[in-house]
């Protein structure tokens, strides 16, 4: 496994995000000393947090992603951040959150916002899923992939993927394995068909620190990511602990 995605949606102000990163990266450091390779830690705080963040990271242990993105490069669109501002403070950006699909984000502006941040030099991170447990979820889940990158040319630009059930998330549980690994199986194939040199897709959904080992054991999955499970350093530290283990 490779990746630990940390989204920290609308918690946690500027001084709360400095000392989580803070108190992470040097549980991070103490881990992985110079000359080891940690797995690839992603932590999205608010937009309010990127700057803050950014003047505090060491990106050798820890890469910042945005929240949502604009496709525009800049233009009349009050409210909104696009690609190329992200890109001064992030590496990464998350696209197509089932919260931004409730809220009413289209397949065309997922589908656009992909292309953008791509061409601006950001990582995509787009999110698919089903929104019921029933058995048309892998269908569900790539109709939304195609969909998301049909502006993408994933020969030249490299999209991560999250896998997400709908209904998994900020439940008791998170969804079982043997339905993540059929549904993520089918994901990279079709990643694969679309022309991804190296299809990667982790899980979000519910993990968190006490349940992380029920996904580190899925090998076709490439990492894990949390919300709840994140907020606070030891559970974070943990999960990244695991999820370097099944390596």
């Amino acid at each position: 496994m490779r990746y630990v995605l940390a989204n920290w949606k609308t918690y946690l102000g500027g001084e709360q995000a400095a000392e989580l990163l803070t108190t992470a990266q040097a549980g991070l450091a103490e881990r992985f000393p110079a000359g080891s390779e940690p797995p690839t830690v992603i932590v999205c705080p608010p937009f309010t947090s990127l700057a803050p963040l950014d003047a505090l990271v060491d990106r050798r242990l820890v890469q910042l992603g945005g929240q949502n993105c604009h496709w525009e490069p800049e233009g009349p669109h009050t409210g909104e951040v696009s690609p190329r501002m992200l890109a001064e403070l992030a590496d990464y950006v998350l696209i197509g959150h089932s919260e931004r699909r409730a809220a009413g984000e289209t397949e065309v502006d997922i589908a656009k916002k992909v292309a953008a941040a791509a061409e601006a030099g950001l990582t995509p991170i787009l999110f698919v899923g089903e929104d019921e447990p029933t058995s048309s979820a892998t269908d569900e889940a790539e109709r939304r992939l195609e969909r998301g990158l049909a502006e993408a040319d994933l020969e030249r630009r490299r999209v991560l993927v999250v896998y997400e059930p709908t209904w998994a998330i900020g439940g008791d549980r998170p969804a079982d394995s043997r339905h993540v690994r059929g549904v993520v199986e089918q994901l990279k194939y079709r990643l694969g068909d679309l022309g991804a040199k190296r299809p990667e897709v982790i899980y979000g959904g519910t993990v968190n620190a006490d349940n992380v080992d029920q996904f580190t054991g899925i090998d076709v999955l490439d990492g894990v990511g949390a919300t709840r499970g994140s907020l606070e350093a030891s559970e974070l530290l943990r999960i990244v602990e695991r999820v370097a283990s099944a390596d």
